[in-house]
């Protein structure tokens, strides 16, 4: 009884101890993901101030805005017209513009153009891409 008694005693402190030990490790792990996060955060915002080389000379002839009204390229609707399919990536950039933003979904790359209009809509269109070639064109809709 009595060894039980020690033994029940000393299982908590044994894990306690290893329980330390993951504490410390994942703290450490924290870390050093904090420091990774700093540093990526400090390149994105040297790619901000730089622009020309976010995306390499490749892109550089490609206009941010579609004209002296500030508006992005993909707001004029005859553009869009333009776009059609087994077009490149590249060219579809060209034509409309960088996109809002872009996502993979199961092997196909989809382009997508957004702006927000007041508190309540937005304006959004899209083009898919497998294998870098337009399979798809969504032109934009008011949402």
């Amino acid at each position: 009884m009595r060894r039980l008694l020690i033994a029940c005693l000393l299982l908590p402190l044994g894990a306690s101890a290893t329980d330390a030990g993951r504490i410390s490790f994942l703290e450490q792990e924290v870390r050093n993901l904090q420091r990774q996060v700093q540093a990526l955060s400090r390149q994105v915002d040297e790619l901000r101030l730089r622009p020309d080389r976010l995306e390499g000379p490749a892109m550089s002839a490609v206009p941010r805005t579609g004209g002296a009204d500030g508006l992005p390229m993909w707001v004029d609707a005859g553009k869009w017209k333009r776009v059609q399919r087994g077009m490149s990536e590249l060219e579809v950039i060209a034509t409309l513009g960088p996109p809002s933003s872009m996502r993979e979904e199961s092997g196909t790359r989809v382009l997508l153009y957004a702006m927000e209009l007041g508190a309540s809509g937005f304006l959004g269109g899209s083009v898919s891409l497998r294998d870098r070639s337009v399979v798809e064109v969504l032109q934009p809709t008011l949402r």
